[in-house]
């Protein structure tokens, strides 16, 4: 019977520590945390000093990932060395027909205990674990995880440094199934509502405005127009996808940006800005590099397709910017985007049309900016058009306009919203910024902000008339406020 001892190898030390002890940053992308089971079969080149054939056997592991480069696992292993006969010639044969001779025996060892993976990248990890049984096993070594990427079965090879109770070292190798528990839900979409403008009377006959392309992504397989869009809109580029924990662009990710490389080149009169975000995991500083970064790559990428750099500027956001809850897998996936912002038409202004009371017309001239002039910043606010109010013969004066308008200033301090009402003309633009100690957010029956700390801000755009009623939903209806819309 073996003696309970541990000798642990130097050379085990490092690869050890290095699976045990992990302090790796999280990443921006997603990653299955599902438990899994992993179930394997072994092959063990067994130590000369056993006097045995080499070891086979199986390996069940059960874990679960906890960041996207540290798994834990339970593990168990099953081996067995087969004994090797001894040739003990002719006269020991002799020997041992007259006298009891000991015969080889077979070795089987059972061992559970525990264990962890150190992922170097997407698919190579590093192991280490230690078991208890029959004998003390520890294994270190190198795995390769391929497949799986889909939320479906994957498969583990691994190729470890074998020491059994310090007296044998022998090389391992494991080959099975990583069988992932349970299913991942879907990704929600979130469609936007669409605002129908109705037509504006000109004189004695309604005259609808004439119809444009919307300006978003187009649907699969049309291409992509930027012929619909006017200063101030955004895209949301989805589908422009970034490797693990980098800013490289993935294969469909280019494909993508193929389509908006040549919308832009046939609107030579169009200046954007690319804006990247992120989703609340891992530590700001490290997110707003992140965003950074990608947004560049987007901007890189498309000048290598002939985009004029002069017309391009890159803005990081980081995860200050969710559209929607870090709470979920769904919420996360919406949050990390890249958007193409239009902050810019120059060569000729852009009229609009949108109906006032009591029988008037309102006509929106956007002037074009001057050639030299710099491009506007993602949060900086915008100037607002030149409006020019054509009256119809004979119609009422129309009213006062409304006591603010434009883009308007709510400050939030000391538990309350100042003013606590506001109103603006339609069109205008409404920035809420947090001067309080405490945390709060602004939350509409439509739309929310997320949470926001001391000196952050979110802005709103209102282009439909009416009264919209909030509050912050941390602290409750008797934090409120309102925004009136003429």
């Amino acid at each position: 019977m073996h003696h309970l001892h541990l000798r642990l190898q130097p050379r085990l030390i490092p690869l050890l520590a290095a699976a045990m002890f992990c302090g790796a940053a999280q990443a921006d992308d997603d990653y299955d945390d599902r438990y899994y089971i992993q179930p394997m079969a072994s092959y063990v080149l067994a130590d000369d000093a056993r006097n045995t054939d080499d070891g086979i056997g199986a390996t069940l592991a059960f874990g679960k990932r906890i960041t996207p480069m540290f798994e834990l696992e339970l593990r168990g292993n099953y081996l067995k060395y087969d004994a090797k006969s001894i040739d003990r010639g002719l006269v020991g044969g002799l020997l041992c027909g007259l006298l009891p001779c000991p015969e080889p025996e077979d070795v089987e060892i059972y061992a559970l205990g525990a264990g962890a993976n150190l992922f170097l990248g997407r698919h190579f990890y590093l192991h280490g674990d230690v078991m208890g049984g029959d004998s003390t096993l520890m294994n270190a070594g190198i795995g390769l995880h391929l497949g799986g990427s889909d939320g479906g079965w994957g498969l583990r090879a691994e190729a470890l440094f074998h020491s059994d109770e310090g007296d044998y070292e022998e090389t391992q190798f494991n080959l099975g199934l990583h069988i992932p528990i349970g299913s991942r839900a879907a990704p929600k979409e979130i469609v936007e509502p669409v605002q129908v403008v109705p037509p504006v009377e000109m004189a004695a006959e309604p005259v609808p405005p004439p119809p444009v392309p919307p300006c978003e992504l187009p649907a699969p397989g049309q291409p992509m127009t930027l012929e619909g869009c006017k200063a101030g809109d955004v895209i949301v580029l989805r589908g422009v996808n970034f490797e693990f924990d980098k800013s490289k662009l993935t294969v469909n990710a280019k494909t993508l940006l193929d389509m908006v490389a040549d919308a832009l080149l046939a609107r030579t009169d169009i200046k954007v800005e690319i804006d990247g975000h992120t989703d609340a995991k891992g530590s700001d500083a490290y997110n707003q590099k992140l965003s950074e970064r990608r947004a560049q790559s987007v901007k890189d990428y498309l000048s290598s397709r002939g985009v004029d750099l002069m017309r391009m500027t890159t803005v990081g956001f980081g995860e200050s910017k969710p559209i929607t809850t870090n709470d979920t897998d769904e919420g996360r996936e919406l949050n990390r985007r890249v958007e193409l912002k239009v902050v810019e038409i120059s060569g000729a202004a852009v009229v609009t049309y949108a109906p006032t009371p009591e029988g008037s017309s309102e006509v929106q001239i956007a002037e074009p900016a001057p050639a030299a002039a710099p491009m506007t910043h993602a949060h900086e606010p915008e100037a607002l058009p030149e409006t020019v109010l054509v009256p119809e013969p004979e119609a009422a004066p129309a009213p006062a306009p409304a006591a603010a308008g434009g883009n308007a200033q709510v400050t939030i301090g000391m538990m309350v919203f100042e003013p606590k009402e506001i109103t603006v003309t339609a069109g205008s633009t409404v920035t809420w910024t947090n001067d309080d100690g405490s945390n709060h957010n602004v939350s509409f029956s439509d739309q929310k902000s997320g949470r926001m700390k001391k000196g952050a801000t979110w802005s709103r755009s209102f282009t439909t008339p009416g009264e919209y009623p909030y509050d912050c939903s941390i602290h409750g209806p008797s934090m409120s406020g309102k925004v009136i819309v003429k």
